[in-house]
């Protein structure tokens, strides 16, 4: 990986040396008169060649992928092959359960690596689509240049391999740049999110849906197994919430106790304007935005986690899917801390770090779940008894 990236950068700098030095040799000769005609030309043609090489910046970039914004200028034959392997590598983290956010990870990791091509070369011993190693443990050669195993490889959960993506905490919620990096250990970790583009230009083509709902560790959780067909609806799911399902607008007055700074319509109005401030502050701070919606400084409580369990019982709705406008939604991610948003209405919540790290964005509701593979909690009033 690492010399790839750097090929082209130490080509260019060694033209000029050459340039110089095949000069240099060609005068040497033709003074002492040992060189004829032929030979200099063959010098000439050399030099003209690094010299080129030079100025068309050429060198060991990654096949097919001359500008990292775009799939305009692949050629066509290269492209088809990128859709063929994109497929295969999709149906791979279908099969394991894995959501859409996998698949993008995976499609950026590969562009990067090899241009999504199944290479039989590389750095060093690097093979394949991912340009994993043998001698790092990924794999036989067979297995790595072989585009379902490499798939299962990068995804991971290989006893005795490499961690993969599903071996890395909270990769569902990382920018998808550095979950690749945490995989790959690459030298230049930053070049993977300039792929984001050309990943999901080609799942498009292909026809992939990266927004597929899944699980974090391509298991399927307790919560999503199927249940017994001979048990009520409302006893196997008392709330009737079906996973990936769309969320309504309901009427319920907050209980008493519930009192904030703002009022239900000023919080969901100010909320309403945040994206568009395009402020980058708040990676995983989303109880802290929840709190500051209502008109809070802060909410007194670690975690939307945390929230949701000191949440009096009366307030909870586990499961329901009919959300008053204005309400807290929560999550359970995988991880420790949860997530939380304010329901807005129409199905929508505002939600940080949902399409960009850190931003804020209004997104259907059910995108939690299909893009992070989270489950969903259920809802409560926006109760801050700690909140100042």
């Amino acid at each position: 990986m690492d010399a790839r990236d750097v090929a082209e950068a130490a080509a260019t700098r060694a033209s000029a040396p050459f340039l110089a030095k095949a000069g240099c040799i060609g005068a040497a000769l033709a003074l002492v008169g040992m060189l004829g005609l032929g030979a200099t030309t063959l010098i000439a043609g050399a030099a003209k060649k690094a010299s080129d090489a030079k100025n068309s910046g050429s060198g060991c970039a990654a096949p097919g992928l001359p500008d990292p914004t775009s799939i305009d200028t692949v050629p066509s034959g290269i492209l088809a092959q990128q859709i063929h392997h994109a497929k295969i590598i999709d149906d791979v983290a279908q099969e394991r359960g894995l959501p859409g956010r996998a698949s993008l990870i995976a499609f950026m990791t590969a562009l990067q690596e090899s241009g999504l091509q199944n290479l039989n070369h590389g750095d060093r011993d690097s093979l394949g689509l991912f340009q994993q190693r043998p001698s790092q443990g990924w794999g036989t050669p067979a297995e790595i240049t072989s585009p379902p195993r490499s798939a299962q490889l990068f995804f991971g959960g290989n006893t005795g391999r490499p961690p993969g993506l599903v071996d890395i905490s909270a990769w569902q919620i990382m920018d998808p740049g550095r979950a690749a990096q945490r995989v790959q250990r690459s030298g230049h970790p930053e070049l993977y999110a300039t792929r984001r583009g050309q990943a999901e230009e080609v799942a498009r083509k292909a026809g992939i849906s990266l927004d597929r709902l899944g699980t974090a560790t391509g298991e399927r959780p307790e919560w999503a197994q199927p249940s017994d067909p001979d048990m009520p609806p409302d006893e196997c799911n008392p709330e009737g919430s079906v996973p990936g399902a769309p969320f309504h607008d309901a009427e319920a007055g907050w209980p008493p106790e519930v009192k904030n700074p703002r009022s239900t319509q000023a919080a969901i109005a100010w909320a309403r304007d945040q994206p568009a401030k395009r402020q980058g502050i708040w990676w995983r701070r989303c109880l802290a935005f929840a709190s500051i919606v209502h008109g809070w400084n802060v909410s007194g409580v670690e975690s939307a986690a945390i929230h949701y369990q000191q949440m009096p019982a009366h307030m909870k709705h586990d499961g329901s899917r009919d959300v008053p406008p204005g309400a807290l939604m929560y999550w359970d991610t995988g991880i420790e801390w949860g997530h939380v948003a304010v329901y807005l209405g129409n199905g929508e919540v505002i939600s940080n770090d949902i399409r960009r790290p850190g931003y804020l964005d209004i997104v259907p509701a059910s995108l939690i779940e299909s893009k992070w593979g989270a489950k969903y909690l259920g809802w409560a009033p926006p109760y801050f008894p700690k909140g100042s």
